[in-house]
Order: C-alpha cells, then sequence, then structure tokens
C-alpha cells in the first residue's frame, strides 16, 4: 500500500488513476487516498476511493462539502485559522497513521506560487523529517523529492529530460557523478540551485554530508 495526497492545485484535475497507472504500473487499488481540501473534490470528480479528507473545506460550497463528508472514510475538519496548512495537517495525519510506505503528493504545481513554495518548505519541519525519504512531490512532467546527507543512486525516469539539485540550506562535499555537469566535493556556504543538468546514462550518483537537497526530474510542459 501507498499514499496518494491530492492538494487541491490545477493540476489534479488531469487523471489521477492514469498517472499512477502509467508511472508505476499500479492500479489504484493499490494506493490509499488522501483529500485536502479541494483536492478531496478532486478525487470524488475522479470516482476514487478516499480514507480520509483533511481541511477546512473554504475553497469547496456547502453542497460539494456535503458530497466529501458523505464519501470520505473519515474526515478530519479544520479550522479556518489554524497554525498548521491544511498540507501540513495531512502529513502529520499519515506520519501518525502509515509507517515508511511511499507518500505521493499530487496537486502542489500548476496554481499559486506561494501555494506551491509553501508545499515545498513543509518538508523542512523538523516534526516532519523522518517522512522525507518517503515523500515525493509529482504531476505530469514533475518529480520532486527531497534527501538528506549520504550517497544516493538515482534512477532517470523516461518522461523527463532534465535533473536540478537545489540545496535548501548549505550543503558540504557535494559529488555529482553520471550527470552532463559533474561536482566533486564541492561545498556551498548558502543554499544554492543547480538546475537544468542531465543524466549521461539511466542512473547517477549523488552525495554530500551535510544540508537538505531537492531534487527534480523535470521536462517542459509543452515537448
Amino acid at each position: 500500500m501507498e499514499v496518494v495526497i491530492v492538494l487541491g492545485g490545477p493540476n489534479t484535475k488531469e487523471n489521477i488513476k492514469a498517472l499512477l497507472k502509467n508511472r508505476y504500473s499500479k492500479a489504484y487499488e493499490d494506493f490509499c487516498f488522501v483529500g485536502v481540501d479541494g483536492g478531496a473534490l478532486r478525487l470524488l470528480d475522479q470516482h476514487l476511493p478516499m480514507e480520509v479528507a483533511i481541511g477546512d473545506f473554504d475553497s469547496v460550497t456547502k453542497e460539494q462539502r456535503d458530497l466529501i463528508h458523505e464519501a470520505a472514510g473519515t474526515i478530519v475538519q479544520l479550522p479556518s485559522e489554524k497554525d498548521d496548512t491544511d498540507f501540513e495537517a495531512a502529513l502529520l495525519w499519515v506520519k501518525e497513521h502509515y509507517e515508511g510506505i511511499p507518500i505521493h503528493v499530487l496537486g502542489s504545481f500548476g496554481g499559486r506560487v506561494d501555494h506551491a513554495i509553501s508545499t515545498l518548505w513543509t518538508m523542512m519541519r523538523p516534526d516532519l523529517a523522518p517522512l522525507i525519504p518517503y515523500v515525493v512531490f509529482e504531476d505530469a512532467t514533475n518529480v520532486v523529492n527531497f534527501i538528506q546527507p549520504g550517497t544516493y543512486t538515482i534512477e532517470k525516469m523516461d518522461f523527463t529530460k532534465y535533473l536540478s539539485f537545489i540545496s535548501m540550506t548549505p550543503v558540504e562535499n557535494l559529488t555529482l557523478q553520471n550527470v552532463k555537469y559533474t561536482l566533486d566535493s564541492k561545498s556551498y556556504a548558502y543554499p544554492v540551485a543547480l538546475v537544468s543538468n542531465e543524466f549521461t546514462s539511466n542512473k547517477m550518483t549523488i552525495s554530500f554530508t551535510k544540508g537538505l537537497i531537492l531534487v527534480a526530474q523535470t521536462r517542459d510542459h509543452w515537448r
């Protein structure tokens, strides 16, 4: 079982079943779906089962909210004024109920830039650090995850062209191998965006000893 958190971004209007099947060769029955605020409506529209719906539901009408309440196995109703975002609350719920399984986040991109940034920045929360190895943000043209210090082998995803590394913090001893632009134990005293790199084979290796790095496999949406 894997978890799919669906946010209300415009990209979740795409066929979620097809994306999961084409990318992971799995049927939707192999996933647990969590609808976050307007993302719950996306799940309803695509006739996908919803284990839990979480949010203040300020982005849906009363009639839509009633439909969500009928369809979801569990409702976590949040106040409109709160410290955590709906997405943060969803990750905390998943952390409490599941352990050590992949978490796919759909709907982060394609809408308001502040929403996209805040969603990614959620992974900077210390209490969510245990989820970092499992959370992937994705849509039809992007796959984004975070990595902590260590050595990793990353496989190229067939539908992508570019490979970017964005350090969220200062980073030490960053090494990139089997890519067009390599690095050898390079340190940066500030967050840095190393974008538009490319694989030179179907796998590459990255290692570093300190920091937190966002890894993005992506392509232009019109190609």
